[in-house]
């Protein structure tokens, strides 16, 4: 999926979203420069029939992946004049296939974006966008010919408008980056972890189990990508609590995230948050009623706790619901995707939950609804903890994806308990 804020966004000003004609011909009409996120190529690229062969596309989609991703946009000369070129004989299946045979790593995440003349009466155009690779670097390889067959494998990269190949210790650097980059991510994770349990936890008693959701996206949200208003994060929150609604085929009172969060949602930390305990008219959490806390961070990743507790476990037990359980994890899932579509539509979503206690002298005690009436459920496991459970969300996750995705999340939970509600 295309990104929606490239060089082009940035050049003309515009906001996130989807690349257009008009964004093109107002560039070139600039004369925007090319960059190291940005080529201009006049005429489509060519494929020799010989399998293996060394390719120029390939060298230059791993080049922008190795630097910072970018577009390579065709239909545009050197001297930045639009000429267009024969969008029906683009041989897209082509391209992807020397983007997937002759680079490793794979690149994921490139695009080909058709931009037809509005009317069909000027010159089209082809763009390639490009995502900056959280995996570099990536290697071009094949066969040239130069007197004699030489095989070829090199990881270039970009500097402004020119295209070079990594040293030795450039690729060595390049491979602690990206596991610097990695650890990083983790470390970044398991923070946002931790903070959202010791907020929710500092606001209840030892009897009580939250459900704490934290997510991140793989790929990060470019630093120039303006932050969201309150209007935006409020509709994406909207958005997903009717998109979970369809998703698990229920009704809209079956929710557990309401859309009165999104009423109220305030400013934070680089983020927007709602909850109905952390304000001066917080509510009494004995009362029975959920502890609810949903945070949309500008750099995608999102919080969800939810107070899973009920008062009927005996002696000092804690008893959670394992319906509210399931039914908060498919609706966190659908934010994490909503959000990630609104700031980043192009990368995966990292999604860890955790099921936070303020004691572990007390053990935890699976409940379920059966005809409005709660239960304990037979024959299952009574631990004082649980591992947390975690899972990836793709890119491009249709109703099915988004089912499986929480699916892998509350049954990692679940399972703890010795319960598989799907058998």
């Amino acid at each position: 999926m295309a990104r929606s804020w490239t060089r082009l966004h940035e050049h003309l000003g515009h906001p996130p979203g989807s690349l257009t004609y008009d964004m093109v011909t107002a560039a070139v009409a600039d004369k925007l420069s090319e960059s190291d996120d940005l080529d201009w190529k006049e005429k489509l690229p060519g494929f020799t029939p010989k399998p293996g062969i060394w390719n120029e596309f390939a060298k230059d989609v791993a080049a922008m992946a190795n630097t910072r991703g970018g577009l390579l946009v065709f239909g545009v000369s050197d001297r930045i004049e639009l000429v267009g070129v024969d969008l029906a004989s683009a041989d897209k299946k082509q391209m992807f296939s020397a983007v997937r045979k002759g680079i490793q790593l794979y690149i994921s995440g490139v695009d080909l974006i058709e931009l037809p003349a509005p009317g069909g009466g000027g010159p089209d155009i082809l763009v390639v966008d490009i995502p900056p690779s959280e995996m570099a670097p990536h290697f071009q390889y094949g066969w040239e010919q130069k007197g004699k067959d030489r095989v070829t494998f090199n990881a270039p990269y970009r500097i402004n408008d020119d295209t070079f190949y990594m040293t030795e210790h450039q690729i060595a650097r390049a491979y602690q980056d990206r596991f610097a980059r990695r650890a990083a991510a983790d470390a970044l994770l398991k923070e946002r972890l931790a903070q959202a349990t010791e907020v929710v936890l500092s606001e209840s008693p030892d009897f009580h189990a939250w459900l704490v959701i934290v997510t991140q996206l793989t790929r990060p949200v470019p630093r120039l990508v303006p932050a969201p208003i309150q209007a935006e994060a409020a509709a994406v929150l909207r958005q997903a609590i009717r998109t979970a609604v369809r998703v698990r085929g229920a009704t809209d009172r079956s929710a557990i995230l309401s859309g009165r969060l999104a009423d109220d949602l305030r400013v934070g930390l680089r983020r927007w948050a709602g909850s109905n305990f952390l304000t001066s008219d917080r509510r009494n959490l004995s009362t029975g009623k959920r502890g609810i806390l949903v945070e949309l961070h500008h750099d995608g990743a999102i919080v969800v706790c939810v107070d899973l507790s009920t008062r009927l476990a005996a002696g000092d037990d804690i008893a959670v619901d394992t319906g509210g359980l399931s039914t908060v994890t498919q609706e966190a899932v659908v934010l994490a995707d909503a959000h990630r579509l609104h700031r980043a539509p192009g990368t995966a979503v990292e999604i860890t939950a955790a099921l936070a206690t303020g004691s572990t002298d007390r053990r935890i005690v699976p409940f379920a609804y059966d005809f409005g009436n709660p239960e304990p459920v037979e024959g299952t496991r009574h631990p004082r903890s649980l591992l947390a459970s975690s899972t990836e969300l793709a890119p491009n996750a249709d109703d099915e994806i988004l089912r499986e995705c929480a699916h892998e999340i509350s049954d990692g939970l679940l399972h703890q308990f010795g319960i598989d509600f799907r058998q």
